[in-house]
């Protein structure tokens, strides 16, 4: 009788890159999904849509919708959410947790499976992101989990650092990495031709979420950034929704009548799902925001990022990778530089073949052994 793997996604983002993950588990597990109440809100799309579309299905659903994005109705819709899912988790007889990342439906989803003691794999562990809440959540999630697949063998050193075990930590590269070459995209006329866009302009593909933790109130943050993409008339935005984060509401608010009466050159989208993400990906000019799409898998695409302020400072960069302050002159001087820029280096440091291949075959042995794991704190001392 097959095995049963949980796959926890609270957001588009997340099942984005879990996606062809899910499709090889598949093929040797019973997958259930436990999909996040973000995935049922039309502010962020209805993204549950694009799950059931890839023919998955989804067991457990989050019935829990935020009720506001300032820190305290956050903090409610996560309590509300782990009894709802400690519920899902109590009659799931999985024999294998998957969960991804480093967001607060992800921690939340962990605490309960840890406290009901299901094994736990963590994907994307052991990364630094210092200018959001997420940065303490995903070791918090790690200290949960007992496997860890990390996306750089830098990122496996400061897991031991936290004490876990080297044993349990692979190094499988980033699927976001991966994903990027095993999607089906559409060309560039089909792009201009979708959104209307100004043909005779380059492309930019924009996603901005707020800074969480930073001296610039959020609020400020965005008006800086929005000043910054006023001064570059020759462009067409792909804008997509941030994250569900600390004042997403008021982002999103700003960015709808920044977009207004510029049919031609910005677009404003919800959620464009991982087929016209990647296919934007491949036929953009430049990458802008703070977005970990744009150091994970953008390297992939051979497309240059512009990397605005601390939301992603602590991770591994690629040299195609540009970093600039949140001030307005330096990101507009800074877009100038890099589609100028003649020659740029393209290596990918989360790329290794076959990812999702080799996190298969560690789930593999990770089920065959019957054992629960109990943690000890491994010093290196």
């Amino acid at each position: 009788m097959k095995k049963k793997v949980l796959v926890f996604t609270g957001s588009r983002a997340d099942y984005g890159i879990l996606k062809n993950l899910i499709i090889k588990l598949k093929k040797n597990f019973i997958v259930e999904i436990c999909a996040g109440g973000n995935h049922f809100t039309s502010k962020f799309g209805m993204t549950y849509k694009e799950i059931l579309k890839d023919n998955n299905y989804i067991k457990y659903k989050s019935l829990q919708r935020p009720s506001g994005f300032d820190n305290y109705a956050l903090l409610k819709f996560m309590s509300k959410s782990l009894l709802e899912y400690s519920q899902f988790v109590k009659i799931s007889k999985t024999d294998l947790v998957i969960v991804l990342g480093d967001r607060y439906e992800a921690f939340i989803f962990t605490i309960a499976c840890f406290f009901l003691e299901k094994k736990i794999v963590h994907i994307h562990g052991g990364e630094l992101t210092h200018g959001a809440f997420d940065d303490c959540l995903r070791h918090s999630i790690s200290k949960l989990s007992n496997f860890h697949f990390v996306s750089h063998i830098k990122y496996m050193k400061r897991l031991i650092q936290l004490g876990e075990d080297k044993k349990n930590i692979f190094v499988t590269g980033a699927l976001g990495a991966e994903n990027f070459y095993k999607c089906k995209k559409l060309n560039k006329n089909d792009i201009i031709k979708k959104y209307k866009l100004n043909k005779n302009n380059k492309i930019a593909l924009v996603t901005f979420h707020p800074e969480t933790r930073s001296k610039i109130s959020t609020k400020e943050q965005i008006k800086i950034f929005l000043n910054s993409l006023i001064k570059k008339k020759n462009l067409n935005y792909l804008i997509t929704y941030n994250n569900s984060d600390t004042n997403a509401d008021y982002f999103i608010k700003k960015i709808k009548t920044f977009s207004k009466g510029k049919k031609n050159t910005i677009k404003l989208v919800k959620s464009l799902g991982a087929k016209m993400y990647f296919s934007i990906l491949k036929n953009a000019d430049i990458i802008i925001g703070n977005s970990s799409s744009g150091i994970l898998e953008a390297p992939s695409a051979r497309i240059p990022t512009l990397n605005i302020g601390n939301r992603q400072s602590g991770r591994v960069f690629a040299k195609s990778i540009f970093q600039c302050d949140l001030k307005t002159s330096q990101i507009a001087k800074k877009i100038d530089f890099i589609l100028s820029k003649k020659k740029i280096i393209f290596s990918n440091p989360y790329y290794k073949k076959d990812t999702s291949t080799i996190m298969l075959e560690h789930c593999k042995k990770i089920v065959r052994n019957k054992n629960m794991i109990f943690k000890k704190f491994n010093d290196i001392i």
